[in-house]
């Protein structure tokens, strides 16, 4: 365009009449306006949290408690899960530091102890004090609608406790006998299809006998778990497990910046809600899937009137409460609300899974590396029973004297979930002189108080020795379900489950160490502490069976 033609000698003159320029350059003002401000937010926000996060490394100091050299940043979580051995690494750290110290996950401060003073305190005396869990790597705020037992606090938690406790009593644990039986003779039958002599790995027989378990005790529905090697429930539990001990980029997110690890959470849900209207329901991710599945088992039993159990499931869906507008979480009546119940019910399955099982490898590596301790059983299991199996019940296994005290030895000698024996400060304040913040976590050493010789003695803690359980010990000194209000609501399920199976075990079979394989264990954890690879060991056929 020729501006001259236009009696314009100046283009911006001419530029500066047109509405529009006037309009576009009043927009680049007002971006680069807020642009700048946008970028000083952020930058002193950004120089805000690392102050804030430069201050938290001042916890253990001001307290007067030592702790390991930490990153900036990062904390001591870099090196916890360097190895998966987190029970290792704190039982190491106690005997550098004593029986309390502190160590930081990110910037979070976690003191860890193994003072049965402090214990007693945290876990007994003042419970209403910590009556939250210590919060995982992702996590659900306190009053989070889907929230489960194990995440519940204060008056919530107490709700849920009172409604599921009759799951777990001695009758209705009696009414479960001739189940748990029927489950630990398919294990049986399924491990005699390998012939009269076979080098097996057990730990995924294991666990497919305790999610058969689960499923026909708690749910009344039987999934086929140990026979279908294929069985979606197995994959999927299986998965979420390992997962525990190889965090993701949003686990490291929840870790680092755990303020916001309740935002993190559940943005991961959003996108994956949203994931999962447009992929196939079988290449949805495992917790999902079994939601789902969850889910529609509910549906299913509400609307099925014929049906009549009273076992887990049928408990929380005569507590579920028809109206849930305007609840109050924290009231102690009974009810439940649907969210609530398929939380649990989904808590329960994977709990219960991988515990028992882990529990049951454990001790199948102790009776092939103690061939006398097998003995000993047998003949106490023979002297009880005969061969009348008729005569194996919830209640016979539990007079089984010897058998109970080899059933604790395994779990004080292989502590399982360590990670989760920890509470959360509800209320501030002051143990021993320490003082002690809202939401601060106290986590238990295990391993130290498991193989404390002034607890254990005077035979060695470092030997597998059954017989120290006839003597009457602190409580406290063995925290294989934890201790107190909140200690495992199906601590008497387990122990049930797992010494009908053991019954069965070595009524079947006498259990060899495998000559492939090392005595030792090499151990990983997430949740769960597990023998790396399961336990491989020869299983050799009874011949009065």
């Amino acid at each position: 365009m020729n501006f001259e033609n236009l009696g314009l000698t100046n283009l911006s003159e001419f530029l500066n009449e047109q509405s529009w320029f006037i309009e576009l350059k009043n927009t680049e003002l007002n971006f680069l306006f807020f642009f700048k401000t946008a970028s000083i937010s952020i930058a002193s926000l950004s120089v805000a949290y690392l102050a804030k996060i430069w201050l938290s490394y001042r916890f253990f100091k001001e307290r007067g408690l030592k702790s390991p050299e930490h990153e900036f940043f990062y904390g001591n979580f870099r090196h916890i899960h360097q190895n998966k051995n987190y029970s290792e690494i704190i039982k190491k750290w106690t005997q550098k530091f004593g029986k309390t110290y502190g160590y930081f996950e990110g910037h979070l401060p976690v003191i860890v102890t193994s003072d049965l003073d402090i214990i007693q305190e945290v876990f007994i005396k003042q419970s209403t004090n910590f009556s939250a869990r210590k919060k995982g790597f992702l996590s659900r705020k306190d009053d989070d609608p889907n929230s489960d037992l194990f995440q519940s606090t204060k008056g919530r938690w107490k709700r849920m406790r009172m409604i599921m406790n009759p799951t777990f009593s001695s009758a209705k644990l009696r009414e479960l006998g001739p189940i748990l039986v029927n489950c630990a003779d398919r294990l049986i039958d399924v491990l005699n299809k390998d012939g009269n002599e076979a080098e097996i790995n057990v730990s995924e027989y294991f666990k497919r006998f305790t999610m058969d378990s689960i499923w026909n005790c708690a749910f009344g529905v039987d999934i086929n778990m140990q026979y279908d090697l294929l069985n979606g429930y197995y994959e999927r539990s299986e998965s979420i497990f390992r997962d525990t001990a190889y965090p993701r980029i949003p686990e490291y997110l929840g870790v680092y910046f755990h303020e916001f690890k309740e935002i993190i959470l559940h943005t991961m849900f959003f996108i994956n809600n949203i994931a999962c209207k447009f992929i196939d329901e079988k290449n949805w991710h495992a917790y999902f899937w079994l939601k789902k599945k969850i889910t529609d088992l509910v549906k299913h039993r509400g609307n099925d009137s014929k049906i009549n159990r009273r076992d887990y499931i049928q408990l929380l869906i005569d507590a579920k409460i028809d109206n849930e507008k305007n609840i109050n979480y924290g009231d102690i009546k009974k009810f439940i609300t649907g969210q609530e119940m398929e939380a649990n019910l989904l808590l329960f399955m994977l709990a219960g899974y991988e515990t028992t099982s882990t529990a049951l490898s454990y001790s199948t590596h102790i009776l092939a590396t103690h061939p006398d301790e097998q003995i000993r059983l047998h003949d106490e299991i023979i002297s009880a029973f005969g061969n009348d199996l008729s005569l194996i019940n919830s209640d016979s296994v539990q007079e089984l004297e010897y058998l109970d005290w080899f059933v604790k030895e395994v779990l004080r000698f292989y502590p399982i979930a360590n990670s989760v024996i920890a509470r959360r400060c509800t209320k501030k304040t002051t143990i021993k002189g320490i003082d002690i913040p809202v939401d601060t976590p106290i986590a238990v050493d295990v391993l130290s108080i498991h193989f404390d010789a002034d607890l254990w003695g005077p035979h060695d803690p470092n030997e597998f020795y059954p017989p120290r359980h006839q003597i009457k010990r602190n409580p406290l000194a063995f925290m294989a379900f934890g201790n107190g209000p909140r200690n495992c609501i199906g601590m008497k399920f387990a122990l049930i489950e797992l010494k009908i199976a053991l019954v069965k075990l070595i009524m079947n079979f006498e259990i060899v160490l495998s000559a492939s394989k090392n005595k030792q264990l090499e151990y990983e954890e997430g949740v769960v502490r597990f023998p790396k690879n399961g336990i491989t060991v020869l299983l050799r056929k009874r011949k009065n069976f």
